[in-house]
């Protein structure tokens, strides 16, 4: 007798044999129940999580003899014929032999033919996004007015593949992930039937690296109860399907946190030598990582539940050891080291890429609190020596106003002031505006008017339209408290030189000549990014 695979012969017959998508069941029988059952259905969700099972469930439940019903018999004729894939009126396409448009149109004209047997003539197309644009406007003709003895279920792995024209004529449900949880339990269930001894551990072993799949769980089930006779223990298991000891996953991380350059380096190798896939073991190291972000950040173990009982307490104890913010950063950095292992362009050894990004992580210098720093740079300007530039204000406390030019308001008078908040403004509700405004100057105030000047006559012909000012002179006088309207004109001779923008880099270039910034920098091995007006920052909220 030809021996059948765990994945076909434990194929569910019925919707409450379905794993992990109740959602989507329960719903289709109570459409049966209550006979509003719709003409197309689309099933969505990763590679086998039991959307082509669930199509033949629904195809059972409406042609059963003894149905339509809730569930199938499993008994007559019509269900037997059905899952043994040999019905006349349930016809199974797969999706990536009709691309051409020819086949579609053929398989279409068929749909007016009464079913020679059943209730209805099911369609079941498999990877439904395969179908070639010409392909999906000749189902797309069907699905508009079908015949009523016709029904279509849909079943794809992508379904923003689908044109939008036909997703709009279908019933979608979505399949999820299978959780680890109901992975192993049915992994404990699928072995208990085959009257086989297998440890919890490598039980939970088979159901993370099936990823939510259970189908890819059976065979991966499989694989490890084909390798001899006797209990597979996790370790054979592990060497059978190439995954990562969870053990040496916390130990590189234990590493990483002690900050232990060399302890990871030893780590790597001994991955290296065993075989094990670089990219797989970084994603390992990613949602190891994840989870102690969550913990760190919520410290609540409903959130990493599923795990086994002795790899949650070892998660705990490392969570404490750094900052939700600091283990957020690890993640950030291992996510760069996934794509660019990922990537199809890449050349360079993964073994190397990994390793360099373990590296990086472990030598990371450790995040320092604001206080800290702030505490830091008070010191420096207490020792500040005599001619340095005048410490930075206390936060909270106003910044000195700088003196005000001859002839006229300058940036730190009422002018500058009120101007530099209609700017903060319009910067928030107008890019392309506040482009434009940025090389004006404030020239003063007076007789209820903010008088601007801009070099540009283009850009004056811009801003000067009557809505433009309108909006201009509304903010002005929401900030000034009274009335106030905004005129743009030309900068006077005596002041063209003195703009914003050669204000702004008269200011950075001031800040990165400040010993407290170029101390700032020594210290803390950083680099200055770029200059921001402490005004703008309380603006801003910052």
């Amino acid at each position: 007798m030809t021996y059948q695979v765990l994945a076909r012969r434990l194929r569910p017959q019925r919707f409450a044999d379905v794993v992990g998508q109740e959602h989507v069941t329960r719903t289709l029988q109570a459409a049966i129940t209550a006979d509003r059952v719709a003409h197309a259905f689309l099933f969505a969700g990763p590679r086998g999580v039991g959307k082509t099972t669930a199509a033949r469930i629904l195809a059972k439940a409406l042609n059963c003899e003894r149905g339509p019903a809730p569930e199938p018999c499993n008994e007559c004729s019509t269900c037997r014929e059905i899952a043994d894939g040999i019905a006349f009126d349930v016809l199974e396409i797969d999706g990536a032999s009709h691309t051409q448009v020819e086949k579609m149109r053929d398989l279409m004209e068929t749909v007016a033919h009464r079913p020679i047997k059943s209730r209805f003539k099911i369609y079941i197309i498999d990877e439904v996004h395969m179908l070639s644009s010409h392909s999906f406007n000749a189902l797309l003709k069907t699905l508009e007015e079908p015949p009523p003895h016709a029904k279509f279920i849909l079943a794809t792995t992508d379904p923003h593949k689908v044109l939008p024209t036909v997703l709009s004529r279908c019933q979608r449900y979505d399949l999820r992930r299978i959780g680890l949880g109901a992975l192993t339990a049915e992994l404990r269930r699928v072995v208990e039937r085959e009257g086989v001894t297998v440890p919890e551990g490598t039980l939970a072993l088979v159901a993370r690296e099936a990823e939510g799949s259970l189908r890819d769980a059976q065979s991966l089930l499989e694989q490890v109860l084909a390798a001899g006779e006797g209990a597979p223990d996790e370790a054979t298991a592990r060497a059978l399907l190439g995954a990562a000891d969870r053990a040496l996953v916390g130990t590189v991380v234990d590493a990483v946190l002690a900050g232990d350059a060399a302890g990871c380096l030893r780590q790597l190798a001994r991955l290296h030598e065993h075989g094990y896939d670089a990219q797989r073991f970084c994603r390992d190291l990613l949602e190891h990582v994840r989870h102690l972000a969550v913990l760190a950040a919520t410290g609540d173990p409903s959130l990493v539940a599923e795990l086994p009982e002795a790899e949650r307490v070892a998660l705990h104890a490392q969570a404490g050891r750094r900052s939700a913010d600091e283990l957020q950063r690890i993640f950030c950095l291992l996510l760069e080291a996934d794509e660019t292992l990922a990537s199809p362009l890449r050349t360079i050894d993964p073994q190397l890429v990994l390793e360099m990004s373990v590296l990086r992580v472990a030598t990371l210098p450790p995040l320092l609190p604001v206080d800290e720093i702030l505490a830091r740079l008070d010191a420096i300007a207490g020792a500040a020596p005599a001619g340095s530039a005048p410490a930075a204000p206390a936060r909270g406390a106003p910044a000195a106003a700088p003196p005000t030019r001859a002839g006229g308001a300058a940036p730190g008078g009422v002018a500058g002031a009120l101007w530099e908040g209609v700017l903060a403004r319009i910067r928030q509700e107008r890019v392309s505006l506040y482009m434009a405004l940025a090389a004006a100057r404030p020239l003063g105030v007076s007789d209820g008017v903010l008088r601007v000047g801009l070099d540009s006559e283009a850009l004056r012909r811009e801003v000067a339209g009557k809505d433009t000012l309108a909006r201009l002179g509304a903010l002005a006088s929401e900030l000034a408290g009274h009335a106030l309207r905004v005129e743009v004109g030309p900068v006077p001779d005596d002041r063209a030189g003195d703009t914003p923008i050669a204000e702004v880099r008269r200011r950075e270039q001031e800040t990165l000549a400040d010993p407290l910034v170029q101390a700032a920098v020594e210290i803390f091995g950083a680099e200055v990014r770029g200059v921001r007006d402490r005004r703008s920052r309380t603006e801003d909220g910052a």
